[in-house]
């Protein structure tokens, strides 16, 4: 007879494993996607503003760099020491070129800049050597705004006759506005903004000098002659932001649609820089 006691196995039964209702799948899966929107709309706005960072700092590069450029020429201009050249020479508007039509900016109807695009024209004399530097804008039929040109030929002599070959091509090209390749060469594009102004030594506009037959003001510029020249000038230059410039070549063939797209409260952005210049060669 087995006297032994039984043996008894104790085990828990199998947890029931439930698994997800299809609700709970679908709630689930719907905050997922809004979690994935929300991150893809924060990357796109990230990567949209890291871009716009890039295009706003080349844009106030490339302006630092052609503003210390034409500062470096302006700051080296001479006196020729001689009534038939000019020393300094800057017009808004050639009496005998194509009208150019300055751009009026507007906000909530009231003016409140003007842009100009100044021809300046600028002797420089290195060692024995009489070089002409000159800038100038090829701007859209009457609209003012285009293409940056820089003009230089040099001489070994300054000829007995008004300003020579230093002067005549630059004269020539600006009135013609056909820059010859052999002169000019291309510095920027959606150029709108190009201003010079002159001081003299007590800080003072520099316009017109009754006393001085060697600085000759007109309505639309102005002239140093001889041994005259500004004790300083005031340099002021305008580009538009690069979404600006197409779509002001879009509308070059609509002058009017173009002038009020620059000149109204839908106007683009445009980088606008400004430096003082001290001319070294200017009697103190």
């Amino acid at each position: 007879m087995n006297t032994s006691a039984p043996i008894i196995i104790f085990s828990k039964p199998p947890r029931r494993r439930a698994g997800l209702t299809i609700l709970e799948m679908l709630v689930s899966t719907a905050m997922l996607s809004l979690i994935v929107v929300g991150l893809t709309a924060t990357l796109i706005q990230v990567q949209k503003a890291f871009k716009t960072g890039i295009k706003q700092n080349t844009v106030t590069d490339a302006g630092r760099s052609i503003v210390e450029m034409i500062a470096g020429d302006l700051r080296q201009m001479g006196d020729a020491q001689n009534t038939n050249f000019f020393n300094f020479h800057v017009f808004n508007l050639w009496w005998d070129a194509p009208a150019v039509s300055n751009i009026v900016n507007y906000q909530d109807g009231v003016a409140f800049r003007t842009n100009q695009l100044n021809d300046i024209f600028i002797l420089v004399h290195t060692n024995t050597t009489w070089v002409g530097v000159g800038y100038a804008v090829s701007n859209y039929p009457g609209i003012g705004v285009g293409t940056l040109y820089r003009y230089e030929t040099s001489s070994n002599y300054l000829p007995p006759v008004f300003n020579g070959n230093l002067w005549s091509q630059f004269d020539k090209d600006v009135l013609a506005q056909v820059f010859d390749t052999n002169y000019w060469h291309r510095v920027a594009e959606g150029v709108i903004d190009l201003r010079i102004t002159p001081y003299d030594q007590y800080g003072n506009t520099n316009f017109y000098n009754p006393a001085n037959p060697f600085v000759s003001y007109y309505p639309v510029g102005y002239a140093y002659w001889s041994n005259t020249l500004p004790n300083s000038v005031e340099l002021e230059f305008g580009i538009l932001e690069p979404e600006a410039l197409v779509q002001a070549r879009g509308l070059a063939g609509s002058p009017i649609a173009l002038k009020n797209f620059l000149s109204t409260n839908s106007a683009p952005k445009m980088e606008v820089f400004r430096q003082r210049i001290t001319v070294a060669a200017a009697s103190r």
